[in-house]
């Protein structure tokens, strides 16, 4: 086992201690539907926790990106986590993570078609994206040259209402980031990577910055979203292209398309 991976681990089973002693702390019934936690409750927990130090920090806690990073507590009760206000929670009995399936197909293998000395430079998320981008990958993607892009840089708020699992839920001033986000004549794109292999994805990662887009574009344009991680292990990029056949509906998501790439830079 990689030290790496027991890192992980051990930063999963004190953060499920943590959340234990926050839920206990605050009376709250994991039973429920719905139940509202506060960044102060949250943090006002710090107050009687023996375990070992921890700064209680709201905004760590709450990154749950991934279903398995959930705390066990979560995990046990079919809680999910999602962001509401700024600096309010709902713990919730819906499932808001979206499974990548894993298809079968022969990668398609790029080789650089830029003359930049430095594209291929670090392996961030960004790095990627941006050589996804010059090489025009993205714009085969999308099914339209890109004019506009990456925008949205940043942290923003959002506020919209939607409906999961047929109960209405208002978000006021949530904050949302993107990775990139992409226009060109009929189309907005946003865009979530990773530099890791994962199995799903939180979906507020993508639908937060779609509603605010949907705003300003309204029919105008098609609102989609791609999901892109960088097996580092086998080389290969996995990208998943979704859409929403009802947009005011934060689970009515599709997948619309899945494609892998080997960028070859030698």
């Amino acid at each position: 086992m990689s030290s790496q991976h027991t890192s992980t681990k051990k930063k999963i089973s004190l953060q499920s201690s943590i959340w234990s002693h926050i839920i206990c702390t605050n009376n709250i019934d994991l039973n429920k539907y719905l139940s509202i936690i506060t960044a102060d409750d949250i943090k006002d927990s710090r107050k009687t926790w023996k375990g070992r130090q921890n700064q209680f920090e709201p905004r760590l806690l709450c990154k749950m990106d991934t279903s398995k990073s959930r705390p066990q507590c979560f995990i046990n009760n079919n809680i999910c986590i999602l962001s509401i206000k700024n600096g309010t929670y709902a713990l919730i009995k819906s499932n808001i993570y979206i499974p990548l399936i894993k298809y079968h197909c022969v990668p398609n293998i790029v080789t650089n078609k830029t003359d930049s000395l430095i594209l291929d430079i670090g392996e961030s998320e960004i790095s990627m994206l941006d050589k996804l981008k010059y090489n025009n990958i993205l714009d085969v993607i999308i099914g339209e040259k890109i004019k506009y892009g990456p925008l949205l840089g940043g942290r923003h708020r959002c506020s919209f209402n939607t409906i999961i699992d047929s109960n209405p839920m208002e978000i006021k001033g949530s904050q949302y980031e993107t990775d990139g986000c992409y226009e060109t004549d009929n189309y907005a794109c946003i865009v979530e990577a990773k530099s890791k292999k994962v199995e799903d994805f939180n979906i507020k990662q993508v639908y937060y910055a779609v509603r605010e887009v949907y705003k300003k574009v309204g029919n105008n344009k098609k609102i989609i979203c791609l999901f892109i991680y960088n097996d580092k292990k086998q080389n290969i990029i996995h990208i998943y292209k979704f859409k929403w056949n009802n947009i005011n509906v934060m689970l009515d998501i599709v997948n619309i398309g899945y494609y892998q790439y080997i960028l070859n830079y030698k």
